[in-house]
């Protein structure tokens, strides 16, 4: 198993990118995430003459930029592993499985109805607000789901984050 420097922090932030518009990459070499950000996201699509086309009028650091973004679409040593999105099932499994945790009949409860349909994200949020200790109990355990899903993610490309 290949140990890799990684910051699951920024490996969570790209796993919930609510929106996916951005495309994030691990550099399997350095350990680095890598932000591909939605404007860029087409350029494996074009050939060399459409690529130079493209950025004859951008600055400096942004033909940088897109010399980086081609390397990952180009790269066929496998040196860079897309990050997927978490799908909004796992998070709301997540907060199913935090409910089922609560000790307090009334909040248990209220967070039951609120994960009930539509805009119940917001709604288990706004639950939580008034609960404070609860509330950050939920950040711990979310935290901690996370963080087994990334080691779960990078075992199964052969990858160990290293300590420290």
């Amino acid at each position: 198993m290949k140990e890799l420097p990684i910051s699951s922090g920024e490996i969570a932030m790209a796993m919930e990118d609510a929106h996916g518009e951005n495309e994030y990459y691990l550099d399997c070499d350095t350990g680095q995430l890598v932000l591909v950000p939605s404007d860029l996201t087409g350029l494996e699509s074009l050939d060399d003459d459409e690529v130079q086309e493209s950025v004859c009028d951008l600055p400096e650091w942004e033909k940088e930029l897109v010399s980086e973004v081609l390397a990952i679409y180009r790269s066929e040593e496998r040196r860079y592993l897309a990050v997927a999105p978490m799908g909004s099932h796992e998070a709301y499994d997540d907060m199913c499985e935090f409910a089922h945790t609560v000790e307090d009949r009334r909040l248990r409860e209220l967070l039951f109805v609120a994960l009930d349909g539509r805009g119940a994200f917001g709604r288990f949020k706004r639950g939580l607000a008034d609960w404070p200790v609860e509330r950050e109990r939920w950040f711990a355990y979310k935290d901690e789901r996370m963080e087994a899903r990334i080691r779960r993610w990078l075992r199964q490309h052969g990858i160990e984050a290293a300590d420290g």
